[in-house]
């Protein structure tokens, strides 16, 4: 496993805060001060929900001006392993854009409770491959639009690890790559630093 470890969390509590929380996340974890209330009064609609490009723009400006960072959008046809280790060997979480269903977070949940205990990693690759390839098709409903951190990365398995804003328990979740792609809105944003 390769991760990303001592990301600040901030948890959303029960307010659709997830763009604003997780942009708090990556903001202060490049150094740059930043509050999840503040963002979401910025790039709130009118009748609800974050516009995420102007929230975008916004972090982007903030960045630039307090820390030297660069906040820049990024697409993401591919999760594999090989394509998303640039940023996170840098050290840089990746805030993915995807659809949180309850599919996949069952998925997510029992992967994290099951990886736990393994002790042959080949055979845990076959297992979970061949049930991320059932998976993947019954998870591809677009619906609950939410976004998250990409922090880590296991070749081996082919998995990517995810972390929510939703408070502790959900600081790491593992999921097959076919599995996050299944769930995936093509697109995302880093702050590098």
């Amino acid at each position: 496993d390769v991760y990303i470890k001592n990301i600040p969390m901030v948890d959303q509590g029960p307010k659709g805060y997830c763009a604003p929380a997780t942009f708090e996340r990556a903001m202060r974890h490049a150094g740059v001060p930043s509050d999840m209330y503040l963002l979401a009064t910025l790039a709130t609609e009118g009748g609800g929900g974050t516009n995420t490009r102007k929230l975008y723009e916004e972090v982007a400006f903030t960045t630039r001006s307090k820390g030297g960072r660069t906040a820049r959008q990024i697409a993401l046809k591919s999760l594999s392993p090989n394509k998303i280790k640039r940023y996170i060997d840098k050290g840089v979480p990746i805030l993915w854009q995807m659809c949180s269903l309850s599919g996949y977070n069952q998925v997510a949940n029992a992967r994290t409770r099951v990886r736990r205990n393994v002790k042959d990693w080949a055979d845990y690759a076959t297992k979970i491959a061949a049930s991320a390839e059932q998976n993947a098709p019954k998870l591809q409903d677009k619906a609950n639009f939410h976004i998250c951190m990409i922090i880590g990365y296991n070749e081996t398995t082919n998995e990517i690890a995810v972390s929510d804003s939703w408070g502790k328990n959900y600081t790491i979740r593992w999921v097959h790559v076919n599995e996050a792609e299944a769930v995936s809105n093509k697109g995302g944003y880093v702050v590098d630093i």
